[in-house]
């Protein structure tokens, strides 16, 4: 029982180690860009960086969940785009906003709910199912857009949800910090969250223990689903069209902020908050490029880098334990 106790106290040090790392080098970032660029460190600045990285981090935030359980959702980028696009036809068709927001998210739902089903009952890698969704998807928003951007959608309702604030706090960061603690509550408080984390840690073991894997997997990536519908409708909202090419290329940004964020890509562990923290470091990162006249293109090459070295560092974290 003792040894029990050392071991678990170990582990609670070590991740706290591992954290204090991350803060670390999030801050450095700052510190850096702040001495680089002296139109960096001003809050109209901040705020253009809470502003830009909330569509990532909504999507970023369901992402986790997926990793958590040792999978991978390279769709989300599509999804974005379908449901930003039906959202669209819906309004333009004259529905109420309402309807059309809920048309929207039951889309992104709906693709989740097709990857974990391709996933679990066909026996399809996460991989390969998600890159192939990833072109179905788009190529059915570009059937539905014949390639030419659906354009302004004069509802104030509608333009509240990614162009509007309350007070100084822009919307979209509201939706934000919304979902952001439904999933916290969601992976700390509820038997859903601790069967995510078992299926991820070790699927067999989880079998042995009278946890459905296959219902988990199904939930996360409809979680996933929700969540990069959400940003694709705020997406639309704040651009006042849909051009078929929305949410493209938006996979590697968000798996980015979940890796550095601390959520390991072999499963079992991670956090929201973490995931926050790493959506932030991308968009500072993006943002002190521009402010730094550095080609935006090298923003890629930027975040390949670092992802690599967050899995190289995730890899030895769990080697050490």
């Amino acid at each position: 029982m003792k040894e029990n106790v050392r071991n678990n106290t170990f582990f609670i040090r070590l991740r706290a180690v591992d954290n204090i790392g991350l803060y670390g080098v999030f801050i450095a970032i700052i510190i850096f860009f702040s001495f680089a660029s002296p139109y960096f460190f001003t809050l109209r600045n901040f705020m253009d960086i809470l502003r830009q990285s909330t569509f990532v981090l909504v999507a970023a935030l369901g992402m986790t969940v997926v990793i958590i359980t040792a999978g991978i959702d390279l769709s989300v980028g599509s999804v974005i785009g379908l449901s930003a696009g039906v959202t669209s036809v819906v309004l333009l068709q004259g529905a109420p906003t309402s309807v059309a927001v809920i048309a929207g998210l039951t889309i992104g739902i709906i693709c989740g709910f097709i990857n974990g089903i391709i996933i679990t009952k066909l026996g399809v890698t996460d991989l390969i199912t998600t890159l192939s969704t990833l072109s179905i998807f788009r190529g059915i928003l570009f059937m539905m857009t014949h390639g030419i951007p659906f354009q302004a959608f004069a509802r104030p309702d509608f333009s509240m949800l990614g162009r509007g604030s309350i007070g100084p706090v822009p919307f979209p960061i509201i939706i934000a910090a919304g979902i952001f603690l439904i999933l916290r509550y969601i992976l700390g408080r509820t038997i859903l969250g601790r069967h995510i984390f078992a299926v991820g840690s070790n699927s067999t073991a989880a079998i042995l223990s009278g946890i459905s894997v296959s219902k988990n997997k199904i939930a996360v990536y409809m979680i996933s689903g929700f969540t990069a519908a959400a940003s694709g409708i705020m997406l639309a909202s704040r651009l006042s069209s849909v051009p078929p090419d929305l949410g493209q290329g938006y996979e590697m940004s968000v798996i980015a902020a979940v890796v550095i964020g601390g959520t390991s890509l072999f499963g079992g562990s991670g956090s929201v908050l973490g995931t926050v923290i790493g959506s932030l470091m991308v968009a500072i990162i993006g943002n002190g490029l521009i402010l730094l006249n550095v080609n935006p293109f090298y923003q890629y090459v930027i975040n390949g880098v670092i992802i690599i070295l967050a899995v190289s560092f995730n890899n030895a974290k769990r080697k050490r334990t």
